[in-house]
């Protein structure tokens, strides 16, 4: 999977950097519904918001798009609170997938070529 961070009004320190890889990284247990992921930090301007920091993130693939966007008081919170928001919407993208007729069949005839799945998907 392929992560990209950047941050506006704000920079990004290289240990945010390696805790956003490596949370996000774990969402890849899910298979291959994602092949890329955004992740975009906000400093909020406005000094009435308590909750300045923002993580927006995009994951992308299969046709695919899951989106979340969550403030917290700290940047590593945010990220935490965006992995536990993505994580249900996953599943839930993932069962549906494997729910579907047409996903079965390309599972079968990969097993049954002894391929991977990717050219049994392009093929089909």
């Amino acid at each position: 999977m392929d992560i990209t961070v950047s941050a506006r009004h704000m920079d990004i320190s290289p240990a945010l950097k390696a805790a956003a890889d490596q949370k996000f990284g774990r969402l890849s247990r899910f298979g291959e519904v994602i092949q890329r992921a955004e992740v975009h930090f906000i400093e909020e301007q406005n000094p009435r918001i308590a909750e300045k920091e923002v993580c927006e993130v995009m994951l992308v693939g299969g046709g695919h798009v899951l989106r979340c966007k969550v403030a917290a008081v700290d940047p590593f919170t945010a990220v935490d609170l965006a992995v536990s928001k993505l994580e249900p919407q996953l599943q839930k993208l993932k069962t549906k997938l494997a729910l579907r007729p047409q996903h079965a069949a390309r599972r079968e005839a990969a097993a049954a070529d002894g391929s991977d799945d990717d050219t049994a998907a392009a093929a089909g």
